[in-house]
């Protein structure tokens, strides 16, 4: 049985958030049982871009302040980062109030500038990985994601925060070279294995629904979840806005490396009833293209089905601003989109590989996803999804990486 504690926290506030985390602790040990006398600390946050913590996208400051005072009052010695996917950390860190924290606490600003190699022959994927200098830095690592959907990968919490222990550039790498979903989080799992984690810390306030990680809503759910087992986080968060933990990559992959807990039957949740916080019309994100991304089938039938079937980027002209942090960010290069091209010239639908990194990063939600055709005409988002809860296991034991 892996423990998830939870506590209800309607609303954001310095003390509120303090009391709240402090009481969500106490039955897993307290903070002193993750953090002794003079250990490094490394408190990584969701911190995707630039955006005010009002809109749901990054980890509440108050949040990262509760938990850096709590890692302080077990003797810890604090830094806080992470590698955005838009804009410099420093920016970054000022626009999402989290720079202020950093101040008051007296937190060091964690080194993600620089890298450092980590290798592990157990690895399927990546034997050799090159994570922020600042996990080497640290004894501890305390990870603080934020609860959102993600257009990606369906789902995006504590697993998957440490994706962001990539630095930029070489996150862009990453998914071009692992287009496959299964294999990115196969990735993504492998990251959290090296870097081990002891702790997740989730915002749950205000998660985020629709089209997450950052061009969705804001919705309220009003819980902190805490538990040393990040997969069981992921899970308990996943029945809270009733998505089925199996549709996801991650959750497989979760299971295939034998990492955590994925069955809820097996968490023992700590705290108030779980099931009072349950938001069932939480909108979710539908993954047209999921069974693509699992069939054994030949590279450029992939591709084909990937153009017809997956939904593609299309720029909303009255709402794009011309920052081109959509091609900055795409690992295609030159970029598949061109947001200063004439309307029908801005996205290469024949070299766009679908990953959404420009959906991702668009700071004023200027990249729709728009369903093909073929989608629109046989809904196929029903079938995909059944077949990947239902066969994806199957299929993966023998495909073979190509």
């Amino acid at each position: 049985m892996s423990d998830v504690s939870i506590i209800e926290l309607r609303e954001y506030g310095d003390a509120a958030a303090l009391d709240a985390l402090r009481r969500c602790l106490e039955p897993l040990g307290g903070m002193q049982a993750f953090v002794r006398p003079g250990q490094k600390v490394l408190l990584k946050p969701n911190l995707l871009s630039g955006f005010a913590p009002d809109r749901a996208v990054t980890t509440h400051p108050s949040v990262v302040r509760a938990a850096a005072l709590l890692v302080r009052e077990a003797g810890g010695v604090v830094a806080i980062g992470d590698s955005p996917a838009v804009g410099t950390l420093d920016k970054v860190l000022k626009r999402t109030g989290v720079a202020e924290v950093i101040e008051e606490v007296g937190a060091a600003v964690a080194d993600f500038e620089h890298t450092a190699t980590f290798e592990d022959a157990g690895n399927r994927v990546a034997r050799r990985i090159e994570l922020a200098k600042a996990v080497a830095d640290a004894d501890v690592i305390i990870t603080l994601p934020k609860l959102k959907t993600h257009v990606q990968m369906g789902f995006t919490g504590a697993l998957k925060n440490q994706f962001g222990l990539i630095l930029g550039a070489a996150k862009a790498r990453c998914h071009f070279r692992f287009q496959d979903r299964e294999w990115l989080a196969g990735l993504i799992l492998e990251i959290n294995r090296t870097a081990k984690p002891a702790l997740a810390i989730m915002d749950a306030v205000v998660g985020m629904e629709g089209e997450g990680p950052s061009s969705g809503d804001p919705r309220a759910i009003g819980l902190l979840l805490a538990s040393a087992d990040l997969a069981a986080v992921d899970c308990l968060a996943c029945h809270l806005i009733d998505l089925d933990p199996e549709s996801l990559p991650l959750t497989r992959a979760a299971k295939r490396y034998g990492y955590g807990t994925t069955d809820l039957a097996r968490i023992r949740v700590l705290g108030p009833d779980w099931k009072q916080f349950r938001v069932p019309d939480f909108k979710k994100v539908t993954q047209y293209i999921s069974i693509l991304r699992l069939l054994p089938m030949p590279d450029v039938l992939t591709r084909w089905m990937r153009r017809h079937i997956a939904p593609g980027p299309v720029i909303v002209a009255d709402r794009c601003v011309k920052c081109e942090a959509c091609a900055k960010g795409c690992p295609v290069q030159p970029p598949a989109i061109q947001p200063l091209e004439k309307p029908r010239e801005q996205v290469d639908h024949h070299r766009c590989i679908r990953c959404y990194c420009c959906h991702e990063f668009c700071p004023v939600k200027a990249i729709e996803l728009q369903p093909t055709w073929l989608h629109r005409l046989f809904r196929l988002n029903h079938l995909t999804d059944w077949v990947t809860r239902n066969l994806a296991d199957l299929i993966l034991i023998g495909r073979r990486r190509r």
